[in-house]
């Protein structure tokens, strides 16, 4: 699928942090779902890159797949619905996620970003459990 959208040219380059700065507008802000330990929004191409470091240098390798389920809207306001492969650094184990990023531009790049994704999915692969354990345990 070839992408067309500023969210779909935006998650292609997960794992890049120069080819995804170089998308960014000076001052663009990034919101992860609130369940995360992120402040939100992230505010300014400094903080954003500084982000895109950590996640790329601390928890995953770079060397991630990214496949788009769904691609919508334009240059102004974009979405994607997407499957993020990746492998932990801390353990090398596999992670496989689902996840949605609406990206909103201008002339000078991706002024907002807006990313959500099943975050009990994340805590049960970092315990090496199945999807849908965390929420289990919750429900009992």
């Amino acid at each position: 699928m070839s992408v067309t959208t500023p969210a779909g040219r935006l998650v292609s380059a997960f794992g890049d942090v120069e080819k995804m700065s170089a998308l960014y507008a000076p001052d663009i802000e990034w919101s992860l779902s609130a369940s995360l330990p992120y402040p939100r929004p992230m505010k300014g191409r400094e903080a954003v890159i500084a982000f895109n470091r950590s996640v790329w240098e601390d928890v995953y390798f770079p060397d991630c797949t990214i496949e788009i389920l769904d691609e919508i809207g334009g240059e102004s306001l974009s979405a994607v619905r997407f499957i993020y492969r990746a492998r932990y650094r801390a353990s090398g184990l596999p992670y496989e996620n689902e996840y949605t990023l609406f990206a909103r531009g201008g002339p000078e790049g991706i002024r907002e970003v807006f990313e959500a994704l099943d975050t009990l999915a994340i805590f049960d692969q970092m315990k090496g459990e199945e999807k849908g354990t965390a929420f289990s345990r919750l429900t009992e």
